[in-house]
């Protein structure tokens, strides 16, 4: 019946009329939220900001809306001085030297890499900032100010700070002037073409490039901090190969295609401790030698399944060693000794099989040679006793020892000299390439090596 269904219209259109009103509650509260937000817009707009005025209620609070009065592009290079491109000062601290590595040709750096810059239109008056010299802003905000593109070209990988990171962090300041301050804690893991010909008595120059990346040497350029902040500076480092001989900095600018870019080096000079190669290669090869030459004297023990036990032994650690090696189309110091040390070896062995042989031949003709006291008829029924001289076998003896003894001696001088020459004259021989961008000449500043 239709009036039996009333009230359940009534009570439907009841809940539909009830809901707008809530919804038009929440709506009222939003609208004056907005109604807030727009006279703190109004008020904004007519406070008078100008460049002296700024952070006046806090050193990041109004930084945005600063930014905004300003009208501030951070996609636009700040005015140099009198048209001149922006100047950016570098300086880095070397925290720790991870490692250096010849097998993969590259090296492993913690820095603290520091930029600084003048964008003018950031300048502020200190008396309406509680004369604070400077103000650290969050590292955030580097996302709503210009920077510089800087690049590493030689970098493999890299960390760079992140968010929430206690390790890799990084630091905003702002000056009055308009200076800002941008730091970075970096890991880097960075290129370095090698020279292996002396090793392991080589020395190894490695460096760091900093260059921008989308920005001429007409727009930005890199240069080297001076007076109180070091262009460079190193910690105490240890390395388990190497130790840092010296570490400097210089600069060029570098022809593209698309132009020419200013550019910036740190270079490390590495000269390698050559105590593992000494213990782990020199030591075992020496020791190899000397056995075979023991082995010789001992004529009457030594066999030639000693001789190609010590020939497999020396070959063992050509192996080894070329295994932790990189390929290289030339001769590396190491190749040099261990390749005399198994010559040596290998003559030994023929030695050794010469003396076998001429000591078989000797018991073979011992036989054949006539008594030293022979009786002979004289044709008249009588005999006599004639001595028979076997000075044939006494100077086939004497030639024999005279062999052995020379030969032993010939070795032994001829690797004393090879010793000689590999340990004080071999590094002589070969001067390696300079690195241009690395010259020691051209270098703006040294660190400290601690």
């Amino acid at each position: 019946h239709p009036f039996t269904l009333l009230p359940l219209f009534l009570s439907i259109i009841c809940k539909i009329e009830t809901r707008p009103n809530k919804y038009k509650t929440f709506m009222d509260s939003i609208e004056f939220d907005d109604e807030a937000l727009l006279d703190d817009e109004e008020s904004e707009k007519n406070s008078k900001f100008d460049q002296e005025s700024v952070f006046t209620q806090g050193e990041t609070r109004d930084f945005l809306r600063f930014l905004r009065s300003i009208k501030y592009d951070h996609r636009q290079v700040p005015d140099g001085k009198n048209g001149s491109p922006v100047t950016v000062n570098v300086s880095v601290v070397v925290s720790n030297v991870r490692s250096v590595s010849e097998i993969t040709m590259d090296y492993a750096l913690e820095i603290f890499y520091r930029e600084a810059w003048r964008d003018p239109r950031l300048k502020y008056s200190k008396k309406k900032f509680k004369n604070k010299t400077s103000l650290s802003l969050h590292e955030s905000y580097s996302n709503f100010l210009w920077h510089p593109d800087t690049f590493v070209p030689n970098a493999i990988a890299s960390k760079n700070p992140r968010k929430q990171s206690i390790s890799h962090r990084s630091l905003l300041r702002l000056n009055p002037d308009g200076r800002i301050l941008f730091s970075r804690r970096l890991s880097l893991i960075l290129s370095c073409g090698m020279d292996l010909t002396l090793f392991p008595f080589d020395t190894q120059v490695c460096k760091l490039g900093i260059e921008s990346y989308g920005h001429t040497a007409d727009q930005v350029s890199y240069t080297w901090s001076d007076g109180d902040i070091t262009a460079l500076q190193l910690n105490k480092v240890s390395l388990p190969d190497f130790r840092i001989e010296k570490a400097f900095v210089t600069s060029r600018v570098e022809k593209y295609a698309t132009g020419d870019y200013s550019r910036l080096y740190v270079c490390f000079v590495f000269s390698r401790a050559a105590g593992f190669c000494f213990l782990q290669l020199i030591v075992p090869s020496t020791a190899v030698v000397i056995t075979s030459w023991v082995c010789l004297w001992m004529e009457n023990e030594t066999s030639f399944q000693d001789m190609i036990s010590i020939i497999l032994t020396i070959t063992f650690l050509l192996f080894s060693y070329n295994e932790v090696m990189p390929r290289v189309s030339y001769l590396k110091a190491m190749d040099v000794w261990l390749g005399v040390c198994f010559i040596i070896v290998f003559f030994s062995l023929i030695k050794l099989a010469l003396l076998k042989y001429m000591q078989q031949k000797l018991r073979k003709d011992s036989g054949a040679l006539p008594p030293p006291v022979q009786t002979v008829s004289n044709g008249f029924g009588s005999k006599s006793h004639v001595l028979v001289s076997r000075n044939n076998r006494v100077c086939t003896d004497r030639f024999v020892r005279a062999f052995h003894w020379s030969t032993s001696v010939l070795f032994i001088l001829t690797f004393v000299l090879f010793c000689l020459f590999f340990f004080f004259g071999y590094q002589n021989i070969h001067q390696p390439e300079l690195d241009a961008d690395c010259n020691v000449e051209i270098a703006e500043f040294f660190a400290e090596i601690r």
